[in-house]
């Protein structure tokens, strides 16, 4: 009989943990949605996207070889500093791409805990990068659903050294 109470107790212990309460189904993924073009109708035929100063194995965000007029993807902020630096290859051409942001912790709930909000200020590159139009400049898990074109930035080349 003792053993019957034991395993009956384990067994509604197990049942009584498996609660779907304790979990976190809010988003606290926050991307960067930015979309790349070459002016004029010239296609991107290959797009690597590296960290400043991260070009190790492993370290790449984005390494792509289809060809498209229009690329989009989604890139990581810095939670560390002001600013978040990108090294962008297309067609064979190195561009440097810096993106001042300021950053704030936002309490989501209490399972999913925080999630960063970001803050675009502007941008700084090289001259292969024609522009950068910033679309929305709230970056946070829910931002891209209130974003007019479904993207934070765009980043426009310069046909010229592409």
């Amino acid at each position: 009989m003792r053993y019957f109470v034991i395993v009956g107790s384990l067994f509604a212990l197990m049942l009584w943990s498996c609660n779907n309460g304790n979990r976190c189904y809010d988003s606290v993924d926050t991307l960067m949605v930015t979309s790349f073009s070459i002016d004029g109708f010239k296609t991107i035929n290959s797009l690597v996207i590296n960290g400043v100063n991260r070009s190790d194995l492993g370290d790449t965000l984005v390494n792509d070889s289809s060809s498209a007029l229009t690329k989009s993807y989604n890139l990581p902020l810095s939670l560390t500093a002001d600013s978040t630096g990108f090294v962008i290859k297309t067609n064979g051409t190195t561009d440097t791409l810096y993106i001042r942001h300021t950053m704030s912790l936002v309490f989501v709930s209490r399972y999913c805990g925080f999630a960063p909000d970001y803050v675009l200020l502007g941008s700084r590159h090289t001259p292969g990068i024609d522009s950068v139009k910033i679309f929305h400049p709230k970056v946070n898990p829910s931002s891209i659903q209130l974003a007019p074109n479904g993207q934070n930035i765009t980043i426009y080349f310069s046909s010229a050294r592409h």
